[in-house]
Order: C-alpha cells, then structure tokens, then sequence
C-alpha cells in the first residue's frame, strides 16, 4: 500500500497527518487479504481555505480494479478526514460487493445454460417416438 498525503494550503501538521494515518489504516484492512486488488494507492490532500475557516479533505484509491474518489468539507480539519475516510470505506465496500455479485452471477448463468442444454438433449425427439 502506498499512501501519499498533501497539505495544500497550509502548514503540515505532524498530529493531523498520524491522525490521517490511523484512520486509514480501516482502508488498508479492506484490501489485506485479496491479491487481485495490489498494488492499490491511496492518497489524501487536505485543502484549508486562507480567507475563512472551511476546509476540504480528498481522497482517492487507485487499485487494479477500480478509482474511487471521497472527499468532505467543512470547519474542522480533523472531521474532514473522518468523514471523507467513511464515505470512501462504503464505496469499497459497494464496489467490492459488486464485483463480488457480478462474479456469481456469471458463475449462475453459466450454470442455467449448462442445466438447459442437459434438460433438451435428454428430451427424446418427436419424430423417434411416432416410428415406434
């Protein structure tokens, strides 16, 4: 996992970039187990606003499979991250729900062609039946 963080803005913080790397660690337990999602990325930018009290924090995960983008705003720095790391911990888990079903529903289309192609071949034919 790589993770690049970026103050744009404003002046790193040693106390809000480990908060950040805490956070995202809920992130990284996501993509611990599953090798078809390495290498993945993640990066933060937290954005302050010098003319009034609002802030930004954006994240993206870039993994083989799929790009996904959060991001939140509002006063407090430290919220931003919080929330912008929970938008993107349900977007993981929607997009990893999907690929998931798309996988079994291939298998069960598979699987109903296969039991229909059985079901006429077993079927004796019209013409076979009248000459006996």
């Amino acid at each position: 996992m790589d993770i690049k963080i970026t103050f744009q803005s404003m002046d790193h913080s040693g106390p809000l970039e480990s908060h950040a790397r805490q956070k995202l660690r809920k992130i990284a337990d996501f993509f611990k187990d599953e090798e078809s999602m390495q290498p993945f990325t993640v990066e933060l930018w937290m954005k302050a606003n010098k003319l009034h009290p609002h802030h930004r924090a954006e994240l993206h995960v870039k993994t083989p499979q799929f790009n996904l983008n959060a991001h939140d705003e509002g006063t407090d720095m430290y919220v931003s991250v919080d929330n912008a790391i929970d938008k993107m911990v349900k977007l993981i888990t929607k997009e990893k729900s999907k690929v998931r079903d798309k996988q079994r529903k291939a298998d069960t289309d598979k699987k109903i062609f296969t039991k229909e192609l059985e079901m006429t071949e077993n079927i004796p034919n019209p013409d076979d039946l009248a000459k006996k």
